[in-house]
């Protein structure tokens, strides 16, 4: 009797903690600053929103890393491969002069191209864009 005690104590305490995980989602990776300094510095910061200045030299690769929703100036032309937490890999190009938005991520960036520089305008609090 007592084994099926430890038993269903054992499977309410891993239903539970994969409910607590599943619910932090995103917060399991470090920000893009915390992870990575090399390629992301602040340029700006008040209760709403951090401006981080962003640059990657051609062949770099950061670590896994995620940011709110945030949207973003780029600079230079580049194309970088993302590698997601799933191992998938997906590639993205964008021209200089482009501006993106997207809802908040988890990546890691590899720069398979040339030198790229881009600003980003990260919003505190949010995982995705209100309308």
């Amino acid at each position: 009797m007592r084994t099926i005690y430890l038993l269903a104590i054992g499977f309410f305490v891993g239903v539970g903690s994969a409910v607590l995980m599943a619910q932090r989602g995103n917060a399991l990776f470090p920000d893009a600053l915390t992870a990575d300094p090399a390629h992301y510095s602040v340029s700006f910061e008040n209760e709403l929103v951090r401006i981080l200045r962003v640059s990657y030299r051609a062949g770099e690769k950061s670590v896994m890393h995620r940011h709110p929703a945030s949207c973003a100036v780029f600079f230079t032309d580049q194309t970088f491969n993302f590698t997601l937490p799933d191992g998938t890999t997906e590639p993205a190009s964008v021209p200089a002069g482009a501006v993106g938005c997207s809802d908040g991520n988890v990546h890691l960036p590899e720069n398979i191209a040339s030198d790229a520089d881009f600003v980003i305008f990260e919003f505190k609090g949010r995982e995705k864009f209100r309308n």
